[in-house]
């Protein structure tokens, strides 16, 4: 790990500990959860996440130009736009907490809620995006290392 990686962990464990209803987080072995069967079957964005529940965003990677106060919008709108996509399994096999920079991912984030839960969001172009342009896939991992992925819909003209 990189000392630029490195401090983007102690950096987000001390923004974690800061919450008053954060618990102890293991993100280091948050990917090894049950590998049975897909625990958010059924269910939508907004029943797993509410978007207004998310008290703090911490941005670990933005491959944009906008500027991090953008990008943070640009999350919060992505993620209220999706509350009604359902949840489907990962289709990428990765079985991790965060991509940490991988190559394909345009944004990756933890998302910290009211009642102390963890959510890691990797943002990436769809798979769909040569047809449809500005279409998103997020996938969505908390702490005991259930995944589910959904679609983004695009930012409407005008």
């Amino acid at each position: 790990m990189t000392l630029g990686g490195l401090s983007r962990w102690v950096a987000l464990l001390g923004m974690a500990s800061g919450s008053a209803a954060a618990a102890d987080v293991d993100l280091a072995k948050a990917g090894a959860g049950s590998s049975g069967t897909f625990a958010w079957e059924g269910r939508t964005l907004a029943q797993v996440l509410p978007v207004d529940s998310i008290e703090r965003i911490v941005l670990l990677k933005a491959v944009t130009s906008a500027p991090a106060r953008l990008d943070l919008q640009n999350l919060r709108r992505m993620l209220r736009d999706a509350a009604d996509a359902p949840l489907h399994t990962a289709d990428d096999g990765a079985r991790t907490f965060l991509q940490l920079g991988g190559h394909d991912t345009i944004w990756e984030a933890v998302l910290l809620t009211r009642t102390g839960e963890v959510f890691g969001l990797v943002v990436r172009a769809d798979d769909e995006a040569a047809r449809v342009p500005g279409r998103h896939r997020g996938c969505l991992t908390d702490a005991a290392g259930r995944r589910g992925c959904f679609g983004i819909p695009p930012v409407p003209a005008g």
